[in-house]
């Protein structure tokens, strides 16, 4: 058979990279629980004996998966927090990276990666846990840095990183390479956008109506420093207008 001898040529070091390769894609097409080492080894022309020379088990072979993907994706985020970037450039890379170097060049990796985590033993699951909360503190710290320094609104660094990680995980849930009408170059632009400016257009948001639908909750409700200022630009815009309008009437009274 052509694959088993494929994988007889190669050392010992590739053979163990093929058979990672090989599981993944199978975790990925049939699931985990249904996908067997004799899938595995039957798609490399392999026993399912001479397979045991490599792995002991299928929870060993996804453990491997798991740790494969921190050591080859994870640092290319990591890395970015010793960047000289300003905040608002380290954020845009995470997503650059996150969405094409760990999600879209790696869709079949990931979706084992982001599904599959509750099947691996209790020691490599805490490890995983550990090492996706590490994850997430890079772009928390990236938020902090930037409120800090007056690149981003006050929000909250924990729930906005994890809104913005989620977005870009979800990917592997709905992206298809060979099928997606998007390229990944649109779905970075489109996720970027959203993320530095939200989804609605300032400039066709009425100020007026801000107020008057929030003016009970004004009322009733502790305002935030966040609403304050809210209510001190509309007010400003307002008397601003009025100035002019003021102006325009005093310049046309002259000429008349």
């Amino acid at each position: 058979m052509v694959e088993r001898r494929k994988f007889k040529k190669q050392d010992k070091s590739l053979r163990k990279q093929m058979i990672i390769d090989t599981a993944v894609k199978l975790f990925h097409r049939k699931g985990y629980r249904s996908a067997t080492l004799d899938d595995v080894a039957n798609e490399l022309g392999l026993t399912r004996p001479a397979l045991y020379h490599y792995v002991s088990c299928k929870e060993d072979l996804l453990s491997q998966i798991y740790l494969q993907a921190l050591e080859s994706f994870f640092d290319t985020i990591y890395e970015i927090t010793t960047m000289e970037l300003t905040p608002h450039e380290k954020l845009k890379t995470f997503i650059h990276r996150h969405l094409n170097t760990v999600v879209i060049e790696n869709i079949a990796m990931f979706s084992v990666f982001f599904s599959e985590e509750n099947q691996l033993p209790k020691r490599d699951f805490q490890k995983i846990h550990k090492e996706k909360r590490k994850f997430t503190k890079v772009v928390e710290d990236i938020i902090i840095e930037g409120i800090q320094q007056g690149y981003f609104r006050q929000v909250d660094p924990k729930l906005q990183a994890s809104a913005i990680i989620g977005m870009c995980n979800w990917l592997y849930r709905w992206y298809n390479p060979e099928q997606s009408s998007f390229n990944p170059e649109e779905i970075e632009e489109q996720f970027t956008g959203l993320i530095e400016n939200g989804l609605l257009r300032v400039e066709k948001k009425n100020d007026d109506n801000y107020v008057a639908e929030n003016k009970d909750v004004f009322k009733t409700k502790q305002r935030t420093r966040s609403q304050i200022l809210k209510e001190l630009k509309v007010s400003t815009r307002k008397t601003t207008q009025l100035i002019n309008e003021l102006e325009m009437v005093s310049a046309s009274s002259q000429l008349s």
